[in-house]
């Protein structure tokens, strides 16, 4: 493996790092030891993201929500969210489900525009496209499903899940300069199962607590979406030795009426339903502080832990 040599804008800092380097925390590269170079320029925060996504025009993405060889997912998806949100006007519906597919990487501090249009509208229920353009490609392409809501005599509640684990006595996911992804250090991921990835578990398992390290100025559909989005697949603790996995599509449902605090602390819970010829299903449920249900989550994740035999 080549590794490429970076020219970096700004102050920069030298940092040695033994044995690994994780790329996504799906894909490890094993080194005896490896030096590198990081820049500490200007970082933007989430809320800055937003404020961008919600206007008309390109947008780009700095280094720090990088994920891998692309931007991380959350953040692209999110900022497509905000701006299907922001041309639509859709004030008076509450989101009910969001479909993202992950068509290719996002390059770092590299222009990409935003497309959206309506599928259908109904009075009840509007269905909304957007497309992150990069290189005329589509990058993140995602489905938003707006709904009002209406009389009815089915109500269903999902009962509420107690925690054998507290938030504060988690350790977080540190971030290590070219060992965990820049994004982690955005994310508050606090794992309370002890199963880690490449393991050689015979649980296939993520599970803990999440939240922004950086104070939100709204914490809405948007922000929830991209926080989800920030644990490795279920499924990587069954592999006895490091080897990629990406998503390739990702449904999340969001449970209305919800309540969820300012700058809340989520908990995620998800395992793998089924996985086979290198593809996975994973489930996961995410509940507020008190228990209560607020989104669901099912992803479709590759992995790539051996050769494929076909030419």
């Amino acid at each position: 493996m080549k590794i490429a040599k970076l020219k970096l804008k700004g102050h920069r800092e030298k940092h040695t790092v033994p044995y690994f380097v994780l790329d996504d925390l799906c894909h490890f590269h094993y080194y005896s030891r490896i030096s590198f170079y990081s820049c500490v320029d200007k970082q933007m925060i989430f809320d800055e993201y937003m404020a961008i996504a919600a206007k008309k025009g390109d947008i780009s993405f700095d280094e720090s929500w990088g994920q891998g060889r692309s931007v991380f997912g959350g953040l692209t998806a999110a900022v497509v969210l905000k701006r299907i949100e922001s041309e639509s006007h859709q004030l008076d519906r509450n989101l009910r489900s969001v479909h993202v597919n992950f068509c290719g990487p996002v390059n770092i501090d590299a222009p990409c525009s935003i497309q959206v249009s309506i599928l259908s509208n109904s009075r009840s229920v509007i269905q909304i496209q957007g497309a992150l353009i990069q290189d005329g490609e589509t990058k993140t392409h995602l489905i938003a499903c707006f709904a009002n809501g209406r009389p009815s005599g089915v109500s269903v509640t999902p009962p509420h899940k107690s925690f054998d684990s507290v938030e504060s006595e988690l350790a977080a996911i540190p971030f290590l300069p070219g060992v965990t992804p820049n994004m982690v250090q955005h994310l508050n991921l606090r794992p309370d199962n002890g199963i880690m990835p490449f393991s050689g578990s015979d649980r296939a398992e993520v599970s803990g607590w999440m939240s922004f390290k950086d104070t939100l100025k709204t914490f809405d559909d948007c922000a929830l979406l991209a926080l989800i989005d920030g644990w490795p697949p279920a499924v990587l603790p069954l592999l006895k030795r490091p080897a990629p996995a990406s998503t390739i599509t990702w449904n999340i449902e969001f449970i209305q009426p919800r309540e969820i605090q300012e700058n809340p602390t989520l908990y995620y819970d998800c395992h793998v339903r089924q996985g086979e010829e290198g593809y996975s299903h994973t489930i996961a449920d995410i509940y507020n502080e008190d228990g209560a249900l607020i989104a669901m989550s099912r992803q479709l994740v590759g992995v790539y832990d051996q050769r494929s035999q076909s030419a």
